[in-house]
C-alpha cells in the first residue's frame, strides 16, 4: 500500500523542473548562474533553518537542488552535508567533501565535511584531527560543534578543556551550548557525579530560552522530563517542538515513541493518536526513505510487522541502493538466523526443522549479498552467519564453505577470533585448501593482534596480558601447522605445532592436532617397518591426547581422539572404560619418570645471595645450608608465571611448615608495590624475595624458572617455563632429594 502525500507529485514536478533548469544552465564558459547572491545566502539560511529544525528530510531535498545549481560553493556543500548525516550518507558525505577539496585542498569547509565524513564512518580521533585543521583556519561555529561532538567520543576530558578555552561569545552559539550539555551529560557516568544531571538540564534550559526558535532544546528537555516520569511538561514540550517541525522524522519519533510507551493515553487509544500524528508528519513532509524507516520502526515497536512490511516494501522501491534499503536486506536475512535460534531451543540441531532452516540462511544470506548494498558494512556479518549454517550441514557444502570463509577474510573483522581462527580451522578441516587457510591466518595476524591490543585495559598485569599474547600466538601457530599437516606436510606441521605448544602448553587444540601428527608418524614407520618407532609415536600421540584431555572436560576433541587410538592400539573397546577411570594415573606415572630422568648430570652449586624480603628482611643463601631448598623465579609481566602461580601458592603451602624445606620465591618485578598489589588482589601469601639484579647474575634467562637444590647447596633438577600440574611435580623433586638425603 501506498502512503504518498497528495503533495508528493507537485513537489515531483517542481523538483523536475528546477533539475532541468539546472541542465539548461551549466557553470562552464562564463555562464552566468541562475541565482542571485541574495538567493544563494538565502538558500544557505535555509539549509541551516533545516539544521536548527532537524527537518533532514525536506533539508537533503533543497540541498539537492542547490548543489547542482551552484557545485563550486564550499559553504553550501558543507551545509547540505550536514542534511545527509541525518541520512547516514557517509558515501555522499565524503563525495561533498572530494568535490570542495578538488577546488581547494584547504579549504576549512572541505575539511569540515571531511571530518564528518569520518564520524559517521565512526572514526572519531580522525574526524576530530581532520576538523581541528578548520577551526584553527577559520573559527566557525559549525567546526567548533563538530570538534566539540568528535573529541567527546574519542576524548573526554580534552573535550571539556576545548570548551573552557572558548570565550562567552562562541559558547553562546547553540551547536557549542549543545555539545556542552551533552557533555555534561556524559560526566555524570564518566566522573561518577550525578550532580552533573543537573548542569546538563540547566544547560538545556538556557539553550530554550536563548535560542527559542532550535528544536533540540524542547526536545532533549522532554526526554529528561519523560524519564522523570513528568508527563505533562513532556506534552508541553514536545507540543513547541512539533509546533516548531511538524516536518522532522526525529521529533516525530520521539513523540510517536512516547505516546506508545507512556500512560497518557489508555492503551487502546494510543495507535489511533499516533497514526494522527504520522498522517499530519506525511502532510508536513516530502515522502523520503528517511521518514518511511521512522514509520515503518513504529509500527514495528507497535508490534504490526505487516505493516512494517509493506513500507520497507516502499523503502526498497524508492531507493533500493540507499542506506535505508540496505538495513531493510539486513533485517530480512537476520530474521531467517533469529528463527534459526529459535528452531534450535525448540526442536534442537538434529531435528529436519533445524536442518531445513540452515538452508533458508544460507539462500537469505546468498540473496542479501546479491543486493545493492549501500556498504559493505554488515557483509562481514552476513559471511560469519553463512560460514555458521554451512558449516552445521551434514555433508558440509565444502566450495561452498571455502567461498564463505572468504568471504570473512575479506570483510570480517569484529570477529578475528572467527576470521582468522575458528574459520580456518574449518576450511582446512573440510575443504581442500588447507594451504589457503594458512595463508588467510597469516594475513590476519595483525588484525588479531590488534584486536588483542585494543583489549589490553582489560589485563591487570603484564603477566596477563604476555599470557594472551602467548595464548593468541600459539593459536596461530596451530592452524598453520595443521594446515601444513592436513596439506601432506607432516614434518612442517610437526614442527610448527610443536612451536605452538612450546609457546603455550594449555591448547587442547594443539595437543590434539599434535596427537594427531604422531599417528600419522606412526603409520609412516609402519610402513618402513619400524616397529620400534610405531610405539614410540604411538605412545606419544597418547600423552597428547591425555594432556589434552585434562586441559578441560566437556566435548572435547581428545577424548574422541583418545578412545579411537585405545580401540586401533588393541583392536577393539573391550576394557576402554577401566583404561579411561585410570588415565590420571597413568599420565601420573609417565610424568613423574620423566621428571625425575630429568635430573642434572652434572650437578653444580648456585650463585650466593643476599636478597630482601618484601617487608625488608634479608635472606643469604647461606641460611639454606643443610635444607632442600626450592628457588621460584617468577615476575608478574611473566604470562606463565601468571598461570601456574595458583598452583605454586598450594606448593608453597605444603611445604610451609616442613623444617627440611625451604620455599623462595624470586621476583624480578620493577617495584615492591607492583608485587604487593599483585598478592593482595589473589589472596597470594608466599615468601618473595626482591631481585636486585642477582637473576642476570645468575644467568637465569627463561621465567618461570625453577632451581631444586639439595642439603649440599647443588641444583639438581631445574624447570624452565611451566609446569603441567605443578604443585606434584614440583613434590616429586622435593621428595627424590629427600630419599637421597636419608639413603647416605
Amino acid at each position: 500500500m501506498s502512503i504518498r502525500s497528495h503533495r508528493s507529485g507537485l513537489r515531483a514536478g517542481l523538483f523536475l523542473a528546477g533539475i532541468l533548469l539546472v541542465f539548461g544552465a551549466c557553470e562552464g564558459g562564463g555562464t552566468p548562474s541562475d541565482y542571485t547572491p541574495e538567493e544563494l545566502d538565502a538558500a544557505k539560511a535555509q539549509l541551516r533553518d533545516h539544521r536548527r529544525l532537524r527537518t533532514f528530510e525536506a533539508g537533503k531535498l533543497f540541498g539537492d537542488e542547490w548543489v547542482a545549481r551552484a557545485p563550486h560553493d564550499a559553504e553550501l556543500r558543507a551545509l547540505y552535508a550536514y542534511q545527509l548525516v541525518g541520512w547516514g550518507f557517509s558515501r555522499e558525505i565524503h563525495e561533498q567533501a572530494d568535490a570542495i577539496l578538488a577546488d581547494d585542498p584547504e579549504n576549512p569547509w572541505g575539511l569540515y565535511t571531511r571530518a564528518y565524513a569520518h564520524l559517521v564512518d565512526r572514526d572519531p580521533q580522525l574526524a576530530h584531527e581532520t576538523v581541528r585543521e578548520a577551526w584553527e583556519a577559520s573559527p566557525q561555529p559549525e567546526f567548533a560543534f563538530l570538534y566539540l561532538r568528535a573529541l567527546s567520543q574519542d576524548d573526554f576530558e580534552v573535550a571539556r578543556e576545548f570548551l573552557g578555552s572558548l570565550d562567552e561569545e562562541a559558547r553562546g552559539w547553540p551547536e557549542v551550548m549543545r555539545m556542552e550539555a551533552e557533555i555534561e551529560s556524559t560526566a555524570r557516568y564518566v566522573l561518577e557525579d550525578p550532580t552533573w544531571a543537573d548542569s546538563m538540564r540547566a544547560t538545556w534550559a538556557e539553550y530554550k530560552e536563548r535560542h527559542p526558535d532550535h528544536v533540540l532544546g524542547y526536545t532533549r528537555l522532554a526526554n529528561e522530563a519523560y524519564n522523570d516520569r513528568r508527563l505533562d511538561e513532556w506534552t508541553s514540550l514536545m507540543g513547541t517542538a512539533l509546533e516548531l517541525a511538524p516536518g522532522s522524522a526525529e521529533v516525530r519519533g520521539q513523540h510517536w515513541r512516547g505516546l506508545w510507551m507512556s500512560e497518557l493515553l489508555p492503551r487502546e487509544e494510543r495507535r489511533p493518536a499516533i497514526e494522527a500524528s504520522m498522517a499530519a508528519y506525511r502532510e508536513a513532509s516530502p515522502e523520503t526513505v528517511e521518514g518511511l524507516q521512522s514509520i515503518a520502526s513504529m509500527y514495528r515497536q507497535m508490534e504490526d510487522e505487516e505493516r512494517a512490511a509493506e513500507i520497507d516494501a516502499r523503502i526498497v522501491e524508492r531507493d533500493p541502493a540507499s542506506p535505508h534499503a540496505s538495513s531493510v536486506y539486513l533485517a530480512r536475512m537476520r530474521a531467517t538466523d533469529e528463527k534459526l535460534s529459535e528452531i534450535f531451543d525448540e526442536h534442537g540441531q538434529d531435528s529436519p526443522e533445524y536442518r531445513a532452516q540452515l538452508e533458508a540462511v544460507r539462500d537469505a544470506v546468498h540473496e542479501y549479498l546479491a543486493k545493492p548494498l549501500y556498504s559493505d558494512t554488515y557483509k562481514g556479518g552476513a559471511y560469519i552467519d553463512l560460514y555458521y549454517a554451512l558449516r552445521a550441514m551434514d555433508p558440509v557444502p565444502a566450495e561452498e564453505l571455502a567461498e564463505a570463509i572468504r568471504g570473512l577474510a575479506e570483510h570480517e573483522r569484529l570477529n578475528p577470533h572467527i576470521t582468522f581462527g575458528t574459520a580456518p580451522l574449518a576450511m582446512i578441516d573440510h575443504t581442500p585448501y588447507a594451504l589457503e587457510a594458512a595463508d588467510i591466518v597469516r594475513a590476519g595476524a595483525p588484525h588479531i593482534f590488534e584486536n588483542l591490543e585494543g583489549a589490553r585495559s582489560f589485563y591487570d598485569t603484564e603477566g596477563e596480558w604476555d599470557g594472551a599474547l602467548r595464548s593468541t600466538l600459539s593459536g596461530i601457530y596451530d592452524v598453520i601447522g595443521w594446515a601444513y599437516f592436513k596439506a601432506g606436510r607432516t614434518e612442517d606441521g610437526l614442527h610448527t605445532l610443536e612451536r605452538a605448544l612450546a609457546i603455550s602448553s594449555y591448547d587442547r587444540n594443539v595437543r590434539y592436532h599434535l596427537g594427531q601428527v604422531y599417528e600419522r608418524l606412526a603409520v609412516e614407520a609402519e610402513e618402513d617397518g619400524d616397529t620400534e618407532a610405531v610405539t614410540e609415536w604411538l605412545d606419544q600421540a597418547e600423552d597428547s591426547y591425555i594432556a589434552g584431555f585434562g586441559a578441560s572436560r566437556g566435548e572435547n576433541p581428545n577424548e574422541t581422539a583418545l578412545e579411537a587410538l585405545y580401540e586401533h592400539r588393541n583392536g577393539s573397546r573391550e576394557g576402554i572404560e577401566e583404561y579411561l577411570a585410570t588415565l590420571d594415573e597413568r599420565d601420573r606415572i609417565r610424568r613423574r619418570e620423566r621428571i625425575l630422568e630429568s635430573r642434572v648430570e652434572a650437578a653444580d652449586t648456585y650463585e650466593p645471595f643476599e636478597l630482601a624480603r618484601l617487608d625488608g628482611e634479608m635472606i643469604n643463601s647461606a641460611d639454606l645450608e643443610g635444607k632442600i631448598a626450592v628457588l621460584h623465579f617468577w615476575g608478574t609481566w611473566c604470562g606463565p608465571c601468571i598461570v601456574e602461580l595458583p598452583e605454586y601458592q598450594e606448593f608453597d603451602e605444603r611445604y610451609r611448615e616442613d623444617p627440611d624445606v625451604h620455599v623462595l620465591s624470586i621476583s624480578n618485578d620493577e617495584s615492591n608495590e607492583i608485587i604487593e598489589d599483585y598478592l593482595a588482589k589473589n589472596n597470594f601469601d608466599f615468601t618473595v624475595l626482591v631481585d636486585d639484579g642477582y637473576a642476570e647474575r645468575a644467568r637465569v634467562r627463561a621465567w618461570p624458572t625453577t632451581w631444586f637444590v639439595d642439603r649440599d647447596g647443588h641444583v639438581q633438577f631445574v624447570q624452565i617455563g611451566t609446569a603441567l600440574k605443578l604443585d606434584e611435580e614440583f613434590s616429586w623433586r622435593v621428595e627424590a632429594l629427600r630419599e637421597d638425603a636419608g639413603s647416605h
